[in-house]
């Protein structure tokens, strides 16, 4: 098919809780390079989009690509449904983690009628062997690429951040947000998270000089400026010496704006991290995100690598350096939970003493250890999220009594609640104070 007459149209569904659509600015962005350019596409998001605007936009669609989560899927099959009453020969192509952690007979089975090709993992060098092929093939592959600063910035204006600024505004949240990946693949087995379905390579990463450059066009492009925000959104960030010289460059070009990031609590404890923790806060690190996910008598099955003793340690270390400091929990996630160890993470959290808080009920995703694809495939992930859902249950306790617990948890640190769990609300006084902010 010829590269001048394709037409593209990328979408991200409806979802409760949605973000940038990075991985579909990515894509776009690295096509660019092979000859095909940005007026080639149009983009839709499906929390600015109605579905009649999406259908409308895909009438005259050559090539259709969906990046999905499993909770977003219900959406693109309706759209799918919509888009195909008028526009019966555009390929339809899915990508994203919602088709990284399943295999290509359970693929074909769930979406194979709606679906032409599916694309997992690294979607960049997949997405342009799909462009650049008049029949590709069902399922396409790559790893990761090596090289990450191949990789070209994502095209932000095609994936249209303003509309993020302005709803952050809406909702009083003063400062600009954008996010920023550091590396591809994570190297740990948390028995709940699909990021490992993405890929195993986990070694390369970003060069400094290239994570700042993007910091420079967030800075001269967007506007981003001393009171902004970019979120380090890889599952994990790593605080390697080259997060270091980040910092380093970050300060010597004039890069103000602030930034928060995830990070593995035992990984602060690595030789060297506390040094480059200390240079990260000194070039604007104003967060830090910890999973701690349990109580300390059931952390040992979560497959993450933290000990209770290295979690006090590191609430403690960041404590020191000022950071906001946000704890995430998991409810139900192993069957041996109990009220007694959810309760447990009361005294646990107040010995932690985070300025935020936020408390998820387990819900299992394809792509994560503790998937079960015979089990778990009735899910009805298009109601769920990661705060809610009606299917999650352990021995002794059921959905209700989970939800119950989560609701009693919230209440108990409404001071400290996550703001998606505020109802509304724009941030407890705890959190102002710490930050200075709205909170996010």
């Amino acid at each position: 098919m010829p590269t001048k007459k394709l037409r593209i149209v990328l979408i991200a569904p409806r979802s409760e809780h949605s973000w940038e659509s990075l991985g579909l600015g990515y894509i776009a962005a690295y096509s660019y390079r092979f000859g095909f350019t940005p007026e080639q596409y149009t983009f839709f998001h499906g929390q600015f989009d109605t579905d009649e605007t999406i259908v409308a936009g895909c009438a005259e669609a050559d090539l259709i690509g969906f990046s999905l989560t499993s909770f977003q899927t219900t959406a693109a099959l309706a759209l799918i449904r919509e888009i195909r009453k008028i526009n019966r020969r555009a390929r339809i192509v899915w990508g994203g983690y919602a088709v990284h952690g399943l295999g290509e007979a359970e693929l074909s089975k769930l979406y194979g009628h709606a679906v032409d090709c599916f694309v997992q993992g690294p979607g960049e060098e997949g997405w342009l062997e799909v462009l650049q092929s008049e029949s590709p093939p069902r399922f396409v592959r790559r790893e990761l690429m090596k090289d990450l600063n191949r990789c070209p910035f994502p095209d932000r204006e095609l994936i249209r951040v303003d509309r993020h600024f302005a709803k952050l505004a809406a909702l009083g949240e003063g400062r600009k947000t954008s996010m920023e990946l550091q590396r591809g693949g994570c190297p740990f087995d948390c028995i709940f998270c699909a990021a490992r379905s993405f890929t195993r390579e986990h070694g390369s990463s970003r060069t400094a000089e290239n994570m700042v450059a993007e910091m420079e066009e967030l800075r001269d492009r967007w506007g981003m400026d001393r009171d902004s925000m970019v979120l380090m959104c890889d599952a994990e960030v790593f605080l390697t010496p080259e997060m270091g010289r980040l910092a380093e460059l970050k300060k010597s070009r004039g890069v103000e704006f602030g930034f928060g990031m995830n990070v593995v609590a035992s990984t602060l404890l690595n030789k060297g991290a506390r040094q480059v923790l200390e240079k990260l806060v000194g070039a604007g690190l104003r967060e830090v995100w910890m999973g701690v996910e349990s109580g300390p008598s059931l952390m040992h099955l979560t497959g993450k690598p933290n000990t209770p003793d290295q979690i006090r340690e590191a609430f403690r270390i960041t404590r020191e350096m000022g950071l906001v400091r946000k704890g995430y929990f998991i409810l139900g996630f192993t069957p041996e939970e109990t009220r007694e160890t959810v309760l447990e993470r009361i005294p646990f959290i107040e010995e932690l003493d985070p300025e935020e808080v936020g408390f998820s009920l387990y819900v299992p995703v394809p792509g994560s250890l503790d998937y079960r694809h015979e089990l778990h495939k009735g899910i009805d992930y298009a109601s769920s999220c990661e705060y809610h859902n009606t299917f999650t249950r352990t021995k002794t306790l059921s959905n209700g009594e989970l939800r119950e617990l989560q609701a009693y948890l919230v209440d108990h640190f409404k001071e400290r609640a996550a703001y998606r769990q505020r109802r509304g609300e724009q941030g407890g006084p705890r959190i102002k104070r710490a930050a200075g902010r709205s909170g996010c």
